[in-house]
């Protein structure tokens, strides 16, 4: 049974805990998370700060914080274990990226990049070597944007590693359909404020060598930055870096 510890433990990370702890499928060894509200039992013990001993003792730390959280504790994470992170616009930062694929290589670990809100990822990287252009378009409420407006208005346009250095928390999805397709450089991102919505709602379209798809999600969201249907994503990811998913896998 692996021992799995949290940086952050909000929406996303409380879906993992509670699935681990409910189906005994992994031992959650600590919680890192100065918001953990202290009259809330833990089954762990629970930190404000990295603690190297804890870190120790884990085989997978789940990353459910924010990019800068991850930043300041990769090395320790990586010194002692493997790594499931869903900050995944932390690799639009070309110096943490290089820093992470250094660390795994110096103490022989992984990181792992669940696909989150997004459907057919594996098809992106399948196809990656054909893919020619991709373009994202989300549309959110101001309010999971942290901004305000009166009425449906573009507020990013550009290249994916620019919208994940003006919207770190909120694009996720874009950042891991770059890197699981072209990159960050070449595939094109757009951001939509729209204050008629309570939905998080992304439209993925790629154009390749022959072929060309469009992918079209949404996920209740209410003015949150992680949709409904996450959560439940995210377990299913969890699933199957523990190696214990069900007995027919799709691959």
């Amino acid at each position: 049974m692996k021992k799995i510890g949290f940086l952050g433990c909000g929406k996303i990370g409380g879906s993992l805990y509670r699935h681990i702890t409910e189906n005994g499928r992994g031992e959650v060894c600590f919680i890192q998370d100065p918001f953990w509200p202290a009259e809330k039992e833990a089954v762990c013990p629970v930190t404000d700060v990295a603690d190297e001993m804890l870190y120790r003792e884990a085989d997978l730390v789940i990353e459910c914080a924010n990019s800068s959280v991850l930043r300041e504790n990769i090395r320790s994470i990586l010194k002692n274990c493997d790594l499931l992170m869903f900050s995944v616009t932390a690799f639009a930062d070309r110096e943490f990226e290089a820093q992470a694929k250094a660390l795994c290589e110096e103490y022989g670990r992984h990181i792992y990049l669940p696909h989150g809100a997004i459907l057919g990822l594996d098809g992106i990287f399948d196809g990656r070597r054909g893919i020619r252009d991709v373009f994202i378009e989300t549309r959110k409420s101001p309010a999971s944007l942290g901004i305000s407006c009166d009425e449906r208005t573009v507020v990013f346009e550009g290249t994916t590693r620019e919208a994940c250095g003006v919207f770190p928390r909120n694009v996720n999805v874009h950042a891991a359909v770059a890197l699981a397709g072209i990159g960050m450089d070449r595939t094109r991102s757009r951001i939509i404020a729209d204050p008629a919505v309570d939905t998080n709602e992304h439209s993925i379209a790629a154009e390749g060598d022959g072929f060309a798809f469009r992918l079209e999600i949404s996920s209740l969201g209410k003015g949150a930055v992680t949709g409904a249907y996450t959560p439940m994503s995210a377990c299913g990811s969890l699933d199957r870096v523990l190696g214990c998913a069900d007995p027919i896998i799709f691959v």
